[in-house]
């Protein structure tokens, strides 16, 4: 081998080295928190009622850059059959039924990547198994508790970042009415000013759904983005349902990590714990 290409190979060598020691430096910089949330509903109406909120005075929307959990199941995506679990499954017409059930086959999951597993220990905003969660006991009790019911349940890993880095996740949750969910909206944790708090910020909203339209309050539901709407399934349920009465839930709080946080609301409640995370 010749001096000039071993002094080319040399450069080549420390330069790729010096790429990989930038990129772990970046890497490394960054502050990883593990999250898990529960959200649940308050049952009972007379503390639901305790504030009123109206189509006119509420702006419901969903926030920029927003993403979804990914979830393990995601990975193997197939066309179900859904309806509303309100309506007893007998009283649906049976031919359709069975259309729609002809119709049940696998779907490849549209990307351009190779298949994988999801890295738990490295990747960011993957739910994670349920042997992690620190909730068990807490979602029992919510399961098992007349006055609420458990709307959602997220457990993930991310890099916390200042507010205007941030990536919102998106919430649905509860019952499904047509390609709308009981709670819908976003959260977003991020650092406050000084970078000494975790800051949850919510933007979340418990619907209520009729079959009839309520002509006295106008309520009007925004659209999931399009790069996250998955209502591409088709439903054997043909009835339309319209938004009743939405409870609008905004606050944020600055958490101190390794504690329970509780977010109070008249009809909604969230209990969240922040951890420190290292990635192996």
């Amino acid at each position: 081998m010749s001096s000039k290409s071993f002094i080319n190979i040399t450069i080549y060598c420390l330069f790729f080295l010096a790429i990989v020691i930038y990129a772990s430096s970046i890497r490394a910089q960054e502050r990883w928190f593990q999250i898990e949330i529960s959200i649940f509903s308050n049952e009972v109406l007379s503390g639901r009622m305790e504030e009123e909120w109206e189509p006119n005075k509420t702006e419901l929307d969903y926030p920029e850059n927003l993403r979804r959990l990914d979830f393990l199941s995601d990975l193997f995506l197939a066309k179900p059959v859904t309806s509303n679990i309100e309506i007893p499954l007998e009283e649906l017409e049976q031919n359709k039924l069975k259309e729609a059930l002809k119709n049940i086959s696998p779907k490849v999951k549209a990307s351009q990547s190779d298949f994988k597993l999801f890295d738990f220990a490295r990747e960011a905003y993957v739910q994670l198994p349920l042997n992690e969660s620190e909730f068990q006991q807490t979602n029992r009790a919510l399961q098992r508790s007349p006055d609420h019911r458990l709307l959602f349940h997220g457990l993930w890993r991310q890099a916390v970042t200042q507010e205007s880095n941030t990536s919102p996740i998106l919430i649905e949750g509860g019952l499904s009415y047509g390609n709308e969910h009981e709670l819908q909206g976003s959260i977003t944790i991020r650092f406050n000013q000084n970078e000494d708090r975790v800051v949850i910020d919510t933007d979340l909203w418990l619907t209520e759904f009729s079959i009839i339209q309520n002509t006295e309050e106008n309520w009007s539901l925004p659209e999931i983005p399009e790069h996250l709407n998955r209502n591409d399934i088709e439903s054997i349920n043909d009835l339309n349902y319209f938004p009743n009465k939405v409870y609008h839930m905004n606050q944020s709080r600055d958490m101190r990590s390794m504690e329970f946080h509780y977010l109070d609301h008249p009809s909604l409640g969230l209990v969240i714990l922040v951890k420190p995370y290292d990635i192996p």
